[in-house]
């Protein structure tokens, strides 16, 4: 079976240029290793089993950074922001027991290959990970000041990071 949030992806391509951005560029998230874990006192989503160091790392970021609900795109700068391990992902999530497709979301891979969701765990995620630390640190402090809107669907700000990948115009 595919990963659902792959899925909504690749049948949405068309619907904007964030979703043919995520459909060219985003790689799925092995949805069959996704635990929901608590840390520093959260719920948040793992993929793969976390070492004891990889555990402490998070949970300190995590009581450094205070995540907030429904500020994703915020949370997984602050992460990046707090240790460069971690990456900052932004694409879809999928949630398997409700039928609304996917729903625009940021979070994070620890070293580039393990999700670590600290606002809202899902059961699947497809998305594309940001690796230009020029472009992190703008939205970062862009975002801190002004609530955080994302990077790749920042549409305050004509969607300025797809329009410099010719994904979006004007």
């Amino acid at each position: 079976m595919e990963n659902p949030a792959t899925e909504y992806v690749h049948a949405s391509r068309e619907l904007s240029p964030v979703h043919t951005y995520i459909a060219d560029h985003g790689e799925a998230v092995d949805s069959s290793t996704i635990t929901q874990e608590t840390i520093a006192g959260r719920s948040v989503a793992v993929t793969g089993a976390l070492t004891e160091d990889e555990r402490e790392l998070v949970a300190d970021a995590i009581r450094a950074t205070d995540p907030q609900m429904k500020a994703c795109f915020a949370n997984a700068l602050q992460m990046w922001a707090y240790d460069s391990r971690f990456k900052y992902a932004e694409g879809f999530a999928v949630v398997s027991d409700l039928d609304i497709g996917g729903i625009e979301h940021a979070w994070c891979l620890l070293d580039g290959s393990k999700l670590v969701d600290v606002t809202q765990p899902f059961d699947h995620y497809h998305g594309a990970v940001i690796t230009d630390d020029e472009t992190l640190q703008r939205y970062y402090e862009y975002g801190m000041d002004r609530g955080s809107w994302g990077i790749v669907g920042n549409h305050l700000n004509q969607f300025q990071f797809l329009r410099n990948r010719g994904y979006a115009y004007g």
